[in-house]
């Protein structure tokens, strides 16, 4: 695993969690995006628009309750997750009300959950292996009515971050079949051919297809630093959103197209920021009011706020909300304890998140404004990256 993935693992991350974030989250980071090539100097950012007010610190978590079951049982969908609770990582489902089904399970390999299709009748899962001490990674497509896996690739050291097309006829993932690590589109069928969108010798990661499937956003150090860049789905009219002399990784759009996040550390610190598809209106999103790490950023579906993780002192961290329009976060958990991966509900009025309060790893739910925090796992063994979705 390269350097810069390793500094950037999360809170819970023993050794065997770098795998983890190298698959889900972080295929480009300091040294090996572009093998670690330097820019040839600084370039101003885009034109920003406003910025949020600058605050003191983001508002405090409400007080409440425990989620009552009756409340939960009416939040629709289930949450796909990984857990430890045997000798490897397998991926179950849990609904609100905690009742839990087992998904995978297979005592030589570890599965990741991934992302469910857009219909919510499959699960992508990467499944890891070593194969003669060498690190093995493939993606399956689960389908939830039953049935058995269906591989899409063959065993190689680089088949992860996978994206869906909106309608669930395609999906980008990196690949290194060919090159160090390229953008390849591909069919979510056994033995599909793969279509390289990116030649890059620095290599392409984070692929990341808009909610109307007509371009991907992607990372590339091939004009020096990491950089987000967005091209059409069928890999033509490649353009550079982002232009700075530090890292930018890890793009998201927002559910209805308008903006792109991304992750930088431009500041001296990882800070996540907003731009428009076509490069205009940069600017951090949470203003002055926060002064640490951040990571983890998800989009709520209305495309109106997200929740992201700011790393606290003594490996704590919190889980903040903010609008996308500007203002001041608001802290959803107290930072006294290590919170982290939030994920939303589908329909954004709740969220899931990752917590080691009562001396495991587990999942917990709280209504969207923090409020009604209960745990939702108690399996010994640790259950950890969640994903929320309407099963079909």
């Amino acid at each position: 695993m390269h350097q810069g993935f390793q500094q950037r693992r999360p809170w819970w991350g023993r050794a065997w969690l770098s795998a983890a974030l190298a698959l889900l989250c972080a295929g480009c980071s300091a040294g090996r995006c572009g093998g670690g090539a330097t820019g040839s100097g600084a370039q101003a950012p885009p034109d920003s628009g406003p910025r949020p007010q600058a605050s003191q610190g983001p508002r405090s978590p409400p007080d409440s309750g425990s989620l009552p079951l009756e409340e939960r049982r009416a939040i629709a969908g289930v949450i796909a997750f990984i857990s430890e609770r045997a000798r490897q990582k397998d991926v179950w489902l849990v609904k609100p009300t905690g009742e839990e089904t087992q998904l995978t399970h297979s005592p030589n390999e570890d599965d990741y959950t991934a992302a469910p299709s857009p219909d919510g009748k499959a699960l992508l899962v990467i499944a890891t292996r070593s194969v003669g001490g060498l690190h093995m990674e493939q993606l399956r497509v689960l389908p939830l009515g039953g049935g058995p896996l269906v591989p899409l690739n063959a065993p190689r050291a680089r088949a992860r971050n996978p994206s869906w097309s909106p309608d669930g006829r395609w999906l980008v993932a990196e690949s290194d079949a060919k090159n160090f690590s390229d953008v390849v589109r591909l069919e979510p069928k056994q033995d599909t051919a793969e279509k390289y969108l990116t030649k890059a010798r620095e290599g392409s990661f984070e692929p990341a297809v808009s909610p109307d499937g007509t371009e991907i956003a992607f990372v590339s150090s091939r004009e020096g630093d990491p950089e987000i860049f967005v091209m059409r789905a069928d890999g033509s009219n490649v353009r550079r959103i982002t232009a700075f002399y530090q890292e930018d990784r890890e793009p998201k759009w927002s559910p209805d197209g308008k903006w792109l996040s991304f992750i930088s550390n431009r500041e001296g610190r990882d800070r996540y920021f907003l731009v428009r598809p076509d490069g205009t209106q940069l600017r951090a999103l949470s203003g002055a009011a926060t002064k640490l790490d951040e990571r983890e950023l998800v989009w709520s579906p209305d495309s109106q706020q997200v929740a992201f993780v700011e790393r606290l002192p003594d490996a704590r961290s919190r889980i903040l909300v903010a609008s996308v329009a500007g203002g001041e976060p608001a802290a959803l958990t107290d930072g006294q304890q290590r919170d982290d991966a939030p994920a939303w509900s589908p329909d954004g009025k709740y969220l899931v998140f990752v917590a080691e309060r009562q001396g495991d790893v587990d999942l917990w739910l709280m209504r969207a404004d923090g409020s009604g925090q209960a745990r939702l796992t108690t399996a010994p063994g640790a259950d950890w990256l969640p994903r929320w979705f309407v099963p079909r």
